[in-house]
């Protein structure tokens, strides 16, 4: 009977010092697997600092440089604590030596990541050290999990030898059965169950401090090992949410600078559209103007100066609208500085006709005001209004059938002034009317070399001014187009002019 209960006493006893020694190379090889995680975030940390804030980090670089100092001798302290246990346990002397080349390998190794951190930090971007490192992370997670599985198997194997010892005992009395199952059997079997949630990737999972006073001090090592596995595992899955993250807000800062590209080159698409639009009624004027002078051989000298007033005139509004479109590069946004003043609206649209006379009685038209008052004052901008009004009757004159007819009106209704300008052109089909005011559409008849902008400006221009442009047209009839503008105010009223709209510029 002694010897029956002394054989399970001596194996215990030696299974529990090997399930001991066991339990402290896992738990001091789960110390340094967290080290090394704790090293890789903090590495991932100080680099993502230099790039996001690299005064800073240049100024605490010393500061930071101890800190992955810090965390390798910290690392090495753990491997020195491997190293020992690896001594005190009993293995056959080459596989001992061979454990303890291993760690001293991966002391190497360590110091090189170090090295190679330092000089990343310093700004070396040549420096290599994520690759060691994930590669010591590797091997350290491969041990761990082989000195678990090492444990779990020394469990079992010492419950499958207990079994069979106890069965034997318990044929001597049922007191020692009941002492062996509280004392011996209870507690390896919430070990094995242990062990074995553990081995399936449950870490919540703890051993209940029963039994024995060796059994009670490996299951409090086991869960204290079990909570170190815990915590450096939830260290990686963090690790991994926050290069994720990282990641992802790179991308997002990508996309957000390509976006703004894409951007900045359709305003200056717009640009270059709206420019060469807008300067060419004026060169087209200034040239007839020229080509007319010089074809009347017995041109006076008043008729002369007459002509090149008017080329001075159009050359310096080319001068305003090239100052204007420089300005709208320069803001990225399609909108002109207006300023708005008390002007006669009569006197400003027969110096608009007079411009066109010579152009349009040359091909054989007319241009007319046909009803206006003797006076009546608006609040605008004098020059972007005589620029709708250029707009307006060049469309006119190229659109006309044969020799331009256009017929202008003034007039105040309803609290504004009211300008229509009527041709008898070709006309336009009721489904493409909507549609002119869009940047780069134009009439069905495709006559000329424009690009679709000038109605677009001319409403952008007559919105920034407070009023309204509108346009109506019958096909083989005619088109007439109505600006309407507020008048002029009490003096203590303050204007308040439209924004122009600019998601959707257009010309006809």
């Amino acid at each position: 009977m002694l010897f029956l209960v002394a054989v399970p006493a001596f194996i215990a006893n030696h299974a529990l010092q090997v399930v001991h020694a066991q339990t402290a190379r896992a738990e001091a090889s789960a110390q340094t697997l967290s080290a090394y995680q704790r090293l890789a975030l903090l590495g991932y940390t100080l680099l993502q600092d230099q790039y996001v804030d690299p005064q800073s980090f240049k100024e605490n670089r010393s500061v930071y440089i101890d800190g992955v100092r810090s965390h390798v001798a910290n690392a090495n302290r753990y491997i020195d604590a491997e190293i020992r246990l690896i001594s005190e346990v009993s293995l056959q002397r080459p596989k001992r030596a061979a454990k303890i080349a291993q760690e001293f390998q991966q002391r190497e190794q360590l110091r090189s990541v170090g090295a190679n951190l330092e000089r990343a930090m310093r700004g070396d971007r040549n420096a290599d050290w994520e690759t060691t490192l994930f590669k010591i992370i590797k091997d350290e997670e491969v041990e761990t999990r082989d000195y678990q599985r090492g444990s779990i198997e020394t469990f079992e194997a010492v419950t499958e030898t207990f079994k069979w010892t106890l069965a034997i005992v318990s044929i001597c009395g049922v007191l020692a059965v009941i002492w062996t199952q509280q004392q011996i059997i209870r507690p390896l079997g919430n070990l094995q169950r242990g062990t074995r949630a553990i081995s399936q990737g449950d870490y919540e999972e703890r051993v209940p401090i029963v039994g024995t006073t060796e059994f009670r001090t490996i299951a409090s090592s086991f869960n204290a090992m079990v909570s170190r596995v815990d915590d450096a595992s939830r260290s990686l899955q963090q690790t991994n949410a926050s290069l994720e993250r990282a990641v992802a807000r790179r991308t997002a800062e990508l996309a957000a600078t390509n976006r703004s590209l894409e951007r900045a080159n359709l305003l200056r698409r717009q640009f270059l559209a709206d420019a060469s639009h807008e300067l060419r009624t004026p060169l087209s004027i200034m040239r007839s103007e020229a080509e007319i002078t010089l074809r009347q051989a017995d041109a006076t000298p008043e008729d002369l100066r007459m002509g090149l007033d008017r080329v001075v005139r159009l050359t310096a509004l080319m001068a305003e609208m090239i100052d204007d479109m420089l300005q709208v590069a320069r803001a990225e946004e399609p909108m002109l500085h207006s300023t708005i003043a008390p002007i006669d609206v009569v006197e400003a649209v027969r110096s608009c006709i007079d411009d066109f006379h010579r152009v349009i009685e040359s091909d054989g038209g007319r241009i007319s005001l046909v009803q206006a008052p003797a006076k009546l004052m608006i609040e605008s901008d004098e020059t972007r209004l005589k620029q709708v009004i250029r707009i307006i009757v060049d469309n006119a004159v190229c659109y006309s059938a044969h020799a331009p007819l256009v017929d202008v009106a003034i007039c105040e209704e309803q609290g504004s002034a009211l300008i229509t300008i009527e041709d008898k052109g070709y006309g336009i089909p009721a489904e493409e009317i909507p549609l002119l005011f869009q940047r780069f559409r134009r009439g069905g008849r495709r006559i000329g070399s424009g690009q679709g902008l000038g109605l677009s400006i001319a409403r952008s221009i007559t919105e920034t001014l407070g009023g309204t442009i509108s346009l109506q047209s019958k096909l083989h009839e005619g088109t007439t187009v109505s600006i309407r503008l507020p008048l002029l105010g009490p003096p203590d009223a303050p204007l308040k002019p439209n924004l122009p709209d600019t998601t959707d510029g257009t010309t006809s």
